[in-house]
């Protein structure tokens, strides 16, 4: 059978999943990243779609049992102790398990604040490094990016507390908020983005009840000199994801606002944010956390951005094809945003939701999916 590896949403390469490590390893994944999304698509990793909340319980319930796990650290303070660094995820749950423990001690690993230290006790083996951890390189926008960013900003309002993905449109999107005030950030991922918007006071977090004044994710992804950034920022915590994405921490966010972005989306609104055309891209990850959150916190309000179509094929269809994966269902949702403007879905009936729908595909595929709404009878209810 092989050893199992678990693993989250590597970013750089990832040998084990190619030959001959992959004819030993059987490697799953809880996202699978830049790193894994090829093997994914052919076979060599198996996608595990679970939501990031539910990964630690996972861990606590002992449905999954570890026997050795493989960290990269900063080294140990004058304390013994050592920081996680930039990815705290679900780490915490498995060290629980008191696996043995591998650590990589690296001096430019950014030690983070939050919940993010160990005792240096529990390694039980180590290597000295002092490679970088994995940067991000900036995807470039392209004119729809930007038209799709625009709308998006618009619907955000002073001091709302965010939760973005990467890539080039949340990018964008934090962009265009230089002129807010008093924003937050509880995300389960941030990037260089929010770097210059709380070196210019945009972002200062004075809204939270909780966490007031810090910014919280569980991850950060970015350029060697973010990660300088993060080193010792007391104004940045990072908490486990059994904290940042639980329901209940959610929920009780005033203003919280989740932008996500997805590969599809149908008439009934439910979402398909992780694959398309047989091509593995993502998993629900944080999505189906911070929908439902944002849609449930006092003020909050959940927003899917999507470009309107790829190629000649539309990304707002009738229905999902049956081997789409449903990422989030509709019921969450309170707009969407396309090139071609927003869509207010929260409150409106099944056909009143299509019709939103409609009115921001591509114009070129309007009359069809016109068609299908009227053949399918949707109830209105």
């Amino acid at each position: 059978m092989g050893a199992q590896v678990y693993c989250l949403m590597p970013m750089g390469a990832a040998p084990y999943a190619h030959l001959p490590a992959s004819g030993h390893l059987r490697v799953r994944t809880f996202f699978p990243g830049k790193g894994l999304r090829a093997a994914v698509t052919e076979g060599r990793a198996q996608l595990l779609r679970h939501p990031l909340s539910a990964i630690p319980t996972l861990f606590d319930a002992g449905e999954i049992r570890v026997d050795a796990v493989f960290l990269q650290v900063t080294p140990p303070d004058e304390h013994g102790r050592v920081s996680l660094g930039i990815s705290v995820d679900y780490m915490k749950a498995v060290l629980r398990q008191k696996p043995l423990v591998v650590a990589q001690i690296n001096p430019r690993m950014p030690r983070t604040c939050g919940d993010t230290e160990i005792d240096a006790d529990l390694i039980d083996y180590y290597v000295e490094s002092e490679e970088g951890p994995e940067a991000l390189l900036a995807v470039p926008p392209d004119e729809t990016d930007r038209r799709i960013a625009t709308q998006v900003a618009a619907l955000i309002e002073d001091g709302a507390v965010l939760q973005v993905g990467i890539g080039a449109l949340p990018d964008l999107v934090l962009a265009c908020l230089l002129d807010r005030r008093h924003l937050g950030i509880h995300s389960g991922i941030i990037t260089d983005a929010v770097r210059p918007l709380m070196e210019r006071g945009v972002i200062d977090n004075s809204t939270k009840a909780r966490f007031r004044g810090v910014s919280v994710t569980t991850m950060a992804a970015g350029s060697t000199s973010f990660y300088d950034f993060l080193n010792a920022n007391s104004e940045i915590e990072f908490h486990p994801c059994s904290l940042t994405h639980a329901r209940q921490t959610l929920i009780g966010i005033e203003g919280l606002t989740a932008i996500n972005s997805a590969l599809q989306i149908d008439l009934a609104g439910q979402v398909n944010a992780e694959s398309v055309a047989g091509r593995v891209v993502a998993a629900p990850g944080g999505l189906p956390d911070f929908v439902s959150g944002a849609h449930c916190a006092p003020r909050g309000r959940s927003i899917i951005a999507l470009r309107s179509r790829f190629w000649d094929q539309s990304n707002i269809l009738a229905k999902l094809p049956a081997a789409a994966p449903v990422s989030v269902g509709g019921e969450h949702i309170d707009y969407v945003v396309t090139e071609f403007g927003v869509a207010r879905l929260r409150g409106l009936n099944s056909v009143r939701r299509a019709e939103a729908l409609i009115g921001v595909a591509h114009p070129e595929h309007r009359a069809a999916l016109e068609r299908e709404l009227a053949y399918s009878r949707l109830p209105e209810a």
